[in-house]
């Protein structure tokens, strides 16, 4: 079978840098380069990581001296504050994109406006950029949920970095009519258009998709939700969970994967499609 790999596959450039920023620290001193909370969302990397020395940091209040990252997702001021009391050496590998929309939401905030992020409810990016919004935060799913929204006058709309464009396009359409003087800044990082664009792009040259990566990620349960309303496609996190009877009738596959997936998995799984 012959298999098209996305050239967007794998890791972004937040997640990269955030890696890559934790190993340095691991290589520089004696103990472990702990976390707060899982540096990506994916098993086997944070397995590797593990391996290297880094990881998820079990207990906040026994940190004595030892190196705490604020990962790639950000968290919120108040967080923030908190882990700086702390008696460690706190570093930040929060993604640039992500700090970018972390400003513009404070900056919008302190001039007045409500805030609405469009976004997953609960998820770390989301959460710590609600942290900015001072009190004047609002996230929702989608346009369905802006009838739910509060009397507003001064309002301003921003996303998660990893949603859809043609969802943010469709809130912001559906705000306006509600919210006339609406600011809306599209803050969907680059990665994830193009992550989404070479889906599109692949749909005519493939029979099916497969795309890589973690089941809670939420980067790539957007890849599986555009690719399947494309072409058949099948979710998996490892090569270990292809079966040869999902593809009986495919004779070229397009391979993507999210943001936190290493590309030693994607030459994997891409090995085990070629030997169908």
């Amino acid at each position: 079978m012959e298999v098209i790999v996305a050239r967007s596959a794998g890791f972004c450039m937040g997640v990269q840098r955030a890696v890559e920023k934790a190993r340095r620290l691991a290589s520089g001193q004696e103990g472990p380069v702990y976390t707060d909370g899982a540096l990506i969302h994916n098993q086997q990397m944070m397995a590797q990581l593990d391996s290297e020395n880094i990881r998820p940091c079990p207990d906040l209040a026994a940190l004595r001296d030892d190196t705490l990252l604020i990962r790639a997702h950000g968290i919120p001021p108040a967080r923030r504050k908190r882990l700086q009391a702390l008696p460690c050496r706190l570093r930040d590998a929060t993604c640039p994109d992500v700090a970018r929309i972390q400003g513009l939401i404070r900056k919008h905030a302190r001039q007045g406006y409500q805030v609405v992020i469009l976004g997953d409810s609960g998820h770390a990016e989301v959460v710590g950029l609600l942290g900015f919004a001072e009190g004047r935060g609002h996230v929702i799913a989608g346009p369905e949920d802006v009838a739910r929204l509060p009397e507003m006058e001064k309002v301003c709309l921003v996303s998660q970095s990893t949603q859809f464009p043609s969802r943010f396009e469709a809130t912001a359409h559906t705000m306006r009519a509600r919210y006339p003087a609406l600011i809306a800044i599209d803050t969907i990082c680059d990665a994830t258009r193009h992550r989404q664009g070479d889906i599109v792009e692949m749909a005519d040259q493939v029979d099916a998709f497969v795309v890589v990566g973690g089941s809670h990620s939420a980067n790539t349960l957007r890849l599986v939700e555009l690719a399947r309303g494309l072409k058949p496609t099948v979710h998996i996190q490892t090569a270990g969970d292809l079966q040869p009877g999902e593809f009986e009738d495919v004779r070229i596959v397009g391979l993507t994967a999210g943001a936190s997936t290493p590309s030693f998995i994607i030459a994997e799984v891409r090995a085990q499609l070629e030997a169908f």
